[in-house]
């Protein structure tokens, strides 16, 4: 039987550029999957090329510029389908004329999107929900993180739940699995927290370290920080103002390598972010089998448990984010029985081939309703 032929827009950036992200940790897990021997795989970068991000005319042109790619590949390859991870703002718009232009030319599109936002903005806005659905409403297949996404895609979009599947986020690494089967909880020494992600406001980081202030006195522990963005210049100052430095260990944004041995030296993973999707760093410390304190948003609450495990906190709420690293710092049986249910959780539900099966299926449900364009004369 023939493979399908499958274009993919996503994060693949060159080996040349330095970028990270959720997205593209996802994307890379798919090239080193089972994927590119079971399909005919056309990869096209759709990354930000970098960050502070460029002008709005730069980018506008960018974009044109990868419809237009886009267009090119996919007459001259002619896809069996086409799989769309989709972010917030300009990006799902992009991805949206994408999945119409192939929905147009007979071909299915699968849509992933991947971004909180997008979910919390529609329920508060009949306008927003409105042009979601002129955004999806290219899609033959709206792939769907959790639970709370196939409700959105039921609910808000008006899919039949069968073109709405579930494919969890696939980051759980057969590596990370590795280092999580190894760990074993430390009962001495400072207790090594760990955030992950992009250093802005929204990510809770601000927060975070006012929690690390109050408890710089009274609790033993260090904090590294693995990313950047446009809060750093802020959270460096703020750690210098305050005497943090012993507490506090910038590491800049890391390499996947680099952030394997991360992960495998620290205890607890961090996340207080204001909005979120599902993020692949909650499941990357899974399966890594750390601790997690993670803020109750996107599809977060829909996966792990409050107390089981993760301990969850309300977005921008110092005083219980405080509370959960006093909990967890405290105490190492809490730590590893968190660890231990989110790392059986991640080895069970979050990796890739698991993921690869279910994208697969919805490609081939896909294809089977999609009516093959007529070629005889009118």
């Amino acid at each position: 039987m023939t493979r399908p032929q499958l274009l993919v827009v996503g994060a693949f950036p060159p080996p040349d550029r330095v970028v990270f992200g959720g997205q593209v940790t996802s994307c890379r897990s798919l090239l080193r999957s089972s994927l590119p021997s079971r399909v005919r795989l056309d990869p096209l970068d759709s990354t930000q090329i970098r960050n502070p991000p460029p002008s709005i005319v730069e980018r506008l042109v960018l974009a044109i510029r990868r419809l237009c790619v886009f267009v090119y590949r996919f007459e001259r390859r002619k896809p069996d389908g086409v799989l769309l991870f989709a972010a917030i703002g300009a990006s799902l718009s992009e991805k949206g004329l994408m999945a119409w232009y192939a929905r147009l030319r007979g071909v299915p599109a699968l849509m992933f999107p991947r971004g909180g936002s997008i979910v919390r903005d529609s329920r508060a806005s009949p306008l927003m929900r409105g042009w979601m659905r002129i955004v999806f409403g290219g899609a033959a297949t709206v792939l769907c993180q959790s639970p709370m996404w196939h409700e959105f895609a039921v609910d808000v979009l008006r899919m039949p739940p069968s073109r709405a599947p579930v494919v969890p986020n696939w980051t759980a690494t057969p590596e990370l699995l590795a280092i999580g089967r190894a760990r074993r909880t430390r009962h001495d020494g400072p207790v090594r927290l760990l955030f992950v992600g992009w250093l802005d406001r929204q990510k809770g980081i601000a927060e975070l370290l006012e929690a690390c202030r109050r408890l710089s006195t009274s609790r033993r522990f260090v904090l590294h920080v693995a990313g950047e963005g446009n809060f750093s210049s802020d959270a460096r100052r703020f750690v210098e103002e305050h005497g943090l430095s012993p507490n506090v260990r910038f590491l800049g944004w890391q390499s996947e390598e680099a952030l394997a041995e991360t992960l495998a030296a620290s205890d607890v993973l961090v996340l207080p972010s204001w909005s979120e999707g599902l993020p692949n760093a909650m499941i990357e410390a899974m399966a890594a089998r750390l601790a997690i304190v993670v803020t109750a948003v996107g599809s977060v609450p829909h996966v792990v448990a409050d107390g089981r495990e993760a301990l969850i906190v309300p977005p921008r709420d110092t005083d219980a984010l405080e509370q959960a690293l006093v909990r967890v710092i405290d105490d190492p049986n809490l730590r590893r029985r968190l660890a231990d249910a989110a790392f059986k959780l991640a080895e069970e539900e979050f990796g890739v081939e698991l993921a690869v099966d279910r994208i697969l299926a919805a490609l081939a449900d896909a294809m089977r309703a999609t009516p093959v364009p007529s070629t005889q004369p009118g």
